[in-house]
């Protein structure tokens, strides 16, 4: 990827500062607070995308990745991985959010739904499962609508 001036990168919220907006979340309204976090992620996903002016002409799989990597700076996660060999796999470890009082990693699910919907134009929704190891796999799935993105 060239350089490009024009390119604005995001500063992503630092992952302790969302577990005490999520775990505020989850003391407030309880277990309602999921959808919110989980529309919050999205949004936050999509706003950034918008917001970054990435040129057109690029590989969707390598803006994805760059942008996952990008995270990576803000605390949200230790380790990725990707696969897109049997639909499309995002492993994560250590996810900020397994320190949050949540069931479910619900804002990164959001964003991941958000970004990929963003990236390869099609709306996406996220599935989150986890091992004891901190190994959170993420799998996304692309649906049908009449959103544009």
């Amino acid at each position: 990827m060239a350089p490009d001036e024009d390119m604005n990168i995001p500063i992503y919220p630092r992952a302790g500062d969302l577990v005490l907006l999520m775990n505020s979340l989850v003391a407030v309204i309880g277990k309602g607070s999921a959808g919110i976090l989980y529309n919050f992620g999205k949004q936050l996903a999509e706003r950034y995308h918008a917001r970054m002016n990435i040129p057109k002409d690029l590989d969707p799989d390598i803006i994805f990745k760059n942008i996952l990597s990008s995270m990576m700076f803000s605390d949200w996660f230790t380790k990725m991985e990707l696969d897109k060999s049997d639909g499309f796999v995002v492993t994560l470890q250590n996810v900020f959010e397994l320190d949050a009082d949540e069931d479910n990693c619900n804002f990164i699910r959001g964003f991941l739904a958000g970004l990929s919907s963003s990236i390869y134009r099609t709306p996406h929704t996220c599935k989150e499962s986890r091992n004891p190891e901190k190994v959170s796999v993420f799998t996304l799935t692309a649906r049908n609508s009449s959103v544009n993105y």
